[in-house]
């Protein structure tokens, strides 16, 4: 049996020596510009039902075939087709004639690559979306069973952004990396950056490319650091004093700093021996280490400096001798 494929056309040059050698037949026709058309066999029933056995015949060279004939209506070959290869036309040969024909009222408004589209970024935005319901499910009935209250630290969650960045473990000690960890810490990340790169440990490069990679994140996937673009600036800068003692001033509210910055000890990479005098020898283990940064924005750094001025100003000042009465007062030393 053969399998008969869609109508197609090869340009042939008219003088071309291999035309010659064509013999037009059935299924072959030539125009007047040397253009070979191949004709479309009518597709027989025997092409389904035989498949696969020897005794199957091509019933296409034969006389008119009532099947074929019916085949040329695009509509009823979309039936024909959908009650032979069970609806599965997606890859049929036909389907642009079949398309073509269907009337504007049964095309669908929105293309199918654009729902795929959609049906790929919801996989992405939300890939659970049961889990996802269930936990807010817990957290409204959280919520009214305080009777709509928020602690402190989910006001602040609310109002304050920040980002925690991990990175792979490096082929270096804790020891080693350390340094650099409490080299940039509570700095700006502009600051910090420029710090790595001026410095001249080895994995001060690796240190800048995350501290670059956080930066970026950090603007992109959470909005921070936009204070410039959007036009959220102070009308006066402020002061604020660290928690080392210096003081900075703060025009841009969003500006991004390194909060925390600390190291993590991971898996050992691999053994060596340690050779030593007297036929003795020890185990040499290297090590690999995890850096981790936490950047947050200015304002953060601001109210933390107003919480601590509120504090201090509703303890009052420090009397040595404050002047109270003394009570439990004993007429014997307490030895």
């Amino acid at each position: 049996m053969s399998l008969r494929l869609a109508t197609r056309r090869l340009a042939l040059p008219s003088q071309s020596p291999s035309a010659s050698l064509l013999t037009p037949g059935k299924n072959v026709s030539h125009g007047s510009t040397g253009v070979l058309v191949q004709r479309r066999n009518k597709w027989s029933i025997n092409m389904f039902k035989g498949w696969g056995k020897s005794g199957a015949k091509d019933s296409g060279d034969k006389g008119q075939d009532p099947v074929a004939s019916e085949l040329d209506d695009p509509k009823k070959r979309q039936q024909f087709l959908q009650r032979n290869m069970r609806g599965g036309v997606e890859d049929n040969i036909f389907q642009d004639e079949i398309e073509a024909a269907k009337p504007a009222s049964e095309t669908p408004a929105a293309p199918a690559s654009e729902e795929r589209t959609k049906e790929s970024l919801a996989m992405v935005v939300d890939p659970d979306a049961r889990s996802r319901i269930r936990w807010q499910r817990k957290k409204v009935i959280q919520l009214v069973r305080r009777n709509g209250e928020l602690t402190r630290e989910e006001r602040i969650k609310m109002t304050e952004r920040e980002l925690r960045h991990k990175s792979e473990f490096m082929p270096t000690s804790v020891k080693k990396l350390v340094m650099l960890a409490r080299q940039i810490a509570g700095k700006p990340v502009d600051e910090a950056i420029q710090q790595m790169q001026w410095s001249k440990k080895k994995f001060a490069a690796e240190v800048k490319y995350h501290l670059e990679e956080a930066r970026d994140m950090a603007v992109v996937q959470r909005g921070m650091g936009l204070g410039k673009v959007n036009g959220d600036l102070l009308d006066k800068p402020r002061k604020v004093q660290t928690k080392d003692g210096k003081w900075i001033e703060i025009a841009d509210p969003t500006r991004l700093y390194v909060a925390q910055s600390w190291v993590g000890r991971g898996p050992w990479r691999g053994k060596e021996l340690d050779y030593k005098g007297r036929g003795r020898m020890g185990i040499i283990q290297h090590p690999s280490t995890s850096f981790t940064v936490i950047l947050k924005e200015e304002k953060t750094r601001i109210r933390e400096y107003e919480e601590q001025k509120a504090k201090e100003a509703q303890n009052g000042p420090w009397v040595h001798l404050p002047n109270r009465k003394v009570h439990g007062q004993r007429p014997y030393y307490s030895w």
